[in-house]
């Protein structure tokens, strides 16, 4: 079968049955009969403005001139083609037919290909691949188009093993000719290996391994496999029966046929394509557009390939390239109501108009792939679309749904602005947990933005339980780790921060059916904390077991894999804070009553936190008092700062808490040993008893050991810490503890006086339940593992850590990451839901890490109780640090050298965009602290704070009760103006200006 004709009887009967294959007869085919094929299928199109040419149904060049002259910038867009993937030559699409005249190209019988793989995955039995042989499997392809096969391949823990992988069409008992091969170097063990080749037709075939090098092997399946791939596995080209080897056979079938017709009017190019779907009804596919791009560094620049600086919608969305820098695919879509538009690096934009547009995008190391789709999603036989894409010459400018900063200080009210849209609309507005839910409306309430009502969505469609706790996740109580099934996974958080944003929400909007709604959910929710836990009595104590605080317990709130719990110092500050929005919005229906008593409590809670919470020695608040009363405090900077946001401490102590950030050291714990068993997993049986010796060669304080129960809760255990080995003279029992209901992969530990240098014994027995201690057989100097007292034949090491005294650390709280403080300043190795033990200091976003959010708090926080200028101190070093080549943002490295949270590994140092929406704390900040606006459900309150260096700060686009206000503050005024009114007050420093709805609103 020829390339040229593979797909013909199905698309001549598909064509036929669409009705798609008549030409109009009053359009002139541009192609000559005499002509090459390749000639007969290139097509163009142009104006001033455009210029587009393609072949086999895609575009393969589209060029622009923002002037209209035919001087064409470098091709914006390579290719660009219907569908996600490029399957437009002349083996899929050589029977495409188009006609044009001066302004319009037709293009008809485009076949659209989709994946139609067939994959072999069970396994059970590897099979070696030894030197001079071959492995091999048969398959049927059903479905034309096969570009890939390969299988899974172990190497046996060996980093240095190839194979050679060859596809050959045909069987070892029919004869086989060669169609593609590639040799894996290195196998990467236990993973899948591929061999590409050009599209190949339907029919048989027979992937093969051989020259292999090192230990390479083919997983496969010894029995009947649940899929069956039409042929037999091969040894040395002989067949083996009751053999299956896993193969991954990547085809394509043709999904639909579509027409695309594509027409010029000025600087406007409009594209209306028509579907029709082969089989079931399917939603739009889209169109793909491909530009150039350079993946590594920090360049955004036009003469480095990169040609567009952002993406932004028109309800609000903004997506800067520095973001996507770094990465495999876009971190968000970008969407609007009638438009999308890019900005370009050079002298042209280009803006996109359809029914709700979508872009989405994938890069490769030179390539930017745009995904356009539309927002009707209905799955539908026939799809009809027209996105038009305007040509215009380049502007920074925005429509004024994007708020602006402003100060006198033009330069870093230019950065404020631009930081805040990269940080605060470059996330999805939507599907948002309670975590963060009143950050998100500090960030965007007042915003005339999509994000604003996305906020109110989201929490009308919050779910409640019966009692008043408030879901963690939009659809599961608690957070998605760990197991619901197993653990108390619910964040106690969630209550506050539901009060707090559905306030703050309403105070920005006015929106009265919000509150309406609302409001009998936020009283349930403000029961659970006074009623259900206690938090009448002044502090709200979390009662569930899995919340204990102690070492290993789940998380209680937004840090999510440190355990806080039982006194929770992050949970009550916030509880302080909705206790007076809560009572802001019982005082504003006129339940007065309730009111006051809501706000009689809160020098109660001001009273009981500071004893509670307060280290006099350290000067700062701890995190947890534990259920045995045991306080944790390893320097939280966030709990710190977020209390002192809500004005919890006295000046006093806020000095102290300031005076710590921006002097203290940290504090650090060194790993004397860590011997990271792995692998293996053996069971402790009851009666008997496993342990590990070891050598440390500095004194130590604790010994730990990290535990797997196979999923499993419930198990018990002893631990006891012994100095020299099983059987030596002297050996002795140093400390010994008992541990309950054991958490899979957690870390057992045992705190003691500092010890000598010297052999140890770590011995774990009266095990019941199910436990399992990490072990492999890989030798370790100077440690041994051990079953019942001897040496154990079946492992040579087990996991054990055994951790030094703190020591002083530099004093780089601030210094370290710059754009916030570490989140921790003193090493934390056991007080995680996780093990935290193997990774290093500062590798963890939660232990010597940073978050950007925090630093909208230390910012607020800096105002509130320092001043003006320390606070803009602190926001100009941040802008300092963001005005790098990287803005803060992308994937690792950042400019700096950080490490961020979806590097792919354990070195998760830094979170500044993807996954946290709450970033856009830091800029908005500034709306807070300076400007000093906030909203309260009956008036505008402004108590403002400018810096020495700066004459006067604003705000421009922002929106109150759905109307557009400009607001600008000087030395001794404040002006608010906007839909036709303006409004002008003079103020002495340190007092608010109160403005009442009648003195701002119409009506």
């Amino acid at each position: 079968m020829s390339i040229s004709s593979r797909f013909t009887p199905t698309r001549r009967s598909f064509l036929q049955g669409a009705g798609l294959v008549a030409a109009a007869s009053a359009l002139t085919t541009q192609a000559s009969q005499a002509a090459s094929a390749t000639e007969a299928s290139t097509y163009r199109l142009k104006n001033g403005f455009i210029s587009l040419s393609g072949a086999y149904g895609k575009l393969t060049e589209l060029a622009f001139d923002p002037a209209g002259t035919g001087n064409y910038q470098p091709t914006a867009f390579s290719s660009v083609l219907l569908g996600k993937a490029d399957y437009f030559d002349s083996g899929y699409n050589g029977g495409v037919t188009w006609t044009s005249t001066a302004t319009r190209l037709s293009l008809t019988g485009i076949q659209i290909p989709a994946p139609a793989n067939l994959r072999q995955g069970q396994l059970n039995a590897p099979i070696q691949l030894n030197a001079g042989q071959s492995l091999g499997q048969a398959f049927t392809a059903k479905t034309a188009g096969i570009s890939r096969v390969g299988g899974q391949f172990p190497t046996w823990n060996s980093s240095t093993t190839s194979l050679k992988l060859t596809l050959y069409s045909g069987t070892p008992a029919i004869g086989l000719t060669e169609v593609g091969s590639t040799t894996l170097n290195p196998v990467k063990d236990n993973g899948w290996g591929y061999v590409d080749v050009p599209p190949q037709p339907a029919g048989v075939y027979y992937l093969e391994a051989s020259g292999g090098t090192g230990t390479p092997g083919w997983w496969g399946f010894s029995g009947t496999p649940t899929v069956d791939v039409g042929g037999a596995a091969y040894a040395n080209r002989q067949s083996l029966p009751g053999r299956s080897m896993t193969i991954d056979i990547v085809g394509y079938t043709v999904d639909g046929v579509a027409s695309w017709e594509l027409e010029l009017d000025g600087p406007k190019l409009s594209a209306s394509y028509e579907m029709h779907w082969q089989g079931d009804p399917r939603p739009d596919f889209g169109m793909t557009l491909n530009t150039s791009w350079v993946k590594d560094g920090y360049s955004v620049d036009y003469a480095d390939g990169v040609l567009f600086s952002r993406f932004v919608g028109d309800a609000g969305d903004y997506l800067p390239s520095q973001q996507l820098k770094r990465r495999t695919s876009w971190t968000n879509t970008v969407s609007g109501a009638r438009w999308v538009a890019a900005t370009g690096t050079g002298p042209y934009d280009l803006r996109i108009t359809a029914p709700q547009p979508i872009l989405n995008g994938t890069m490769t190391n030179d390539s930017l792939s745009l995904s356009l789709n539309t927002g009707t999603t209905v799955a539908a036989p026939v799809i009809t679309r027209t996105i038009a894409i305007d040509v215009q010459p380049h502007t920074d400018a925005l429509p004024e749904i994007f708020p602006v900063f402003l100060a006198s200080d033009q330069v870093r009210a230019t950065q404020l602005s631009t930081f805040y849209w990269e940080r605060a609309l470059s996330f999805r507005f939507d599907g948002h947990a309670m975590a963060w839910a009143d950050w998100n409306g500090r960030t965007l309430d007042w915003t005339g933005t999509a994000g604003r009502q996305a906020q109110a969505d989201s929490l009308l469609n919050t779910k409640q339980d019966d009692d008043g706790y408030v879901w963690a996740w939009s659809n599961s109580p608690g957070w998605p780790f760990p197991d619901p099934k197993l653990y108390d996974a619910r964040h106690f958080t969630s209550n506050a921060m539901y009060i707090l944003a559905a306030w703050r929400y309403y105070s920005w909007s006015g929106d009265s059916a919000f509150l309406t709604t609302m409001l009998p959910r936020l009283r349930k929710a403000m029961s659970f904390y006074l009623d259900s836990l206690g938090g009448s009595s002044g502090i709200v104590t979390i009662a569930s077991p899995d919340h204990s605080g102690r070492d290993g317990a789940v998380s209680s709130n937004y840090w999510d894999i440190t355990s806080f719990g039982h006194l929770d110092a992050f949970l009550n500050a916030y509880f302080y804070g909705a206790l007076e929005a809560m009572a802001q919005l019982e005082e504003h229906v006129r339940n007065m009553q309730q009111a006051k008593q809501l706000r009689a409590l809160r020098p109660t809670v001001l009273k009981r936190y500071n004893q509670l919470f307060w280290n006099d020695e350290a000067g700062r608040y701890v995190q947890t008092v534990d259920a045995d009363g045991v306080s944790h405090d390893y320097g939280s900077t966030y709990v710190n700062l977020e209390a002192a946001s809500f004005g919890l401490p006295s000046a006093a102590q806020a000095d102290r808490i300031f005076d710590w950030l921006d002097h203290g050291h940290t504090e650090l714990q060194n790993t004397v040993v860590l011997l990271e068993g792995g692998g293996l997993a053996p069971k402790l049986q009851p009666g008997h008893t496993m342990g590990m010796s070891f050598t440390a060669n500095a004194a130590i304080v604790s010994v730990g050991a990290r535990f797997a129960t196979y999923s499993e809760r419930g198990a018990a255990f002893t631990m006891a810490l012994y100095k020299g080995a099983p059987g030596s003279a002297g050996s002795v029992k140093i400390a010994e503890q008992q541990y309950t209901d054991w958490g899979d992969g957690g870390v057992a530990h045992i705190d003691v006086p500092k010890q000598a240098p010297g052999v140890y014994y770590l011995e774990v027995s009266n095990v019941t339940g199910t436990l399992a201690w990490w072990s492999s057989m890989t030798v370790e100097g100077g440690a041994l593992a051990y079953a019942d007292g001897v040496p154990d034949a079946n492992a040579r090491s087990r996991f054990v850590a055994a951790l030094g005294a703190y020591f002083e650390g530099p004093a780089d709280i601030y210094s370290k990451w710059v754009f916030a403080p570490r989140s921790t300043t003193r090493r934390n190795n056991y007080w995680f839901f996780l093990e935290n033990v193997t990774i290093p200091w500062g590798n963890q976003v939660q232990d010597g890490g940073a978050i950007l959010y925090t630093s909208g708090f230390d910012i607020m926080a800096r105002s509130l109780y320092r001043g003006a200028d320390d606070a803009w101190s602190r926001m100009t070093a941040i802008l300092d640090r963001w005005k790098d080549p990287d803005h803060l943002c992308g994937g690792t490295p950042l400019f700096r050298g950080e490490s961020t949270v979806d590097s792919g590994t354990k070195n998760t140092s830094v979170g500044t965009d993807i996954p946290f929406p709450e970033s856009g704390l830091a800029p908005a900040s500034f709306l807070y602290a300076f400007v000093g606006v906030e909203a309260e459900p009956d008036a505008l309150v402004i108590t403002p704070k400018l810096p020495s260096t700066l004459s006067h700060v604003g705000m421009r686009n922002i929106y109150w009760h759905g109307e557009n206000f400009e607001v600008m503050v000087t030395r001794d005024r404040i002006t608010i103006s906007g839909s036709g009114r303006s409004v002008s007050r003079p103020y002495k420093p340190g007092q608010s200006v109160r403005l009442e709805s009648n003195q701002l609103l119409h009506g």
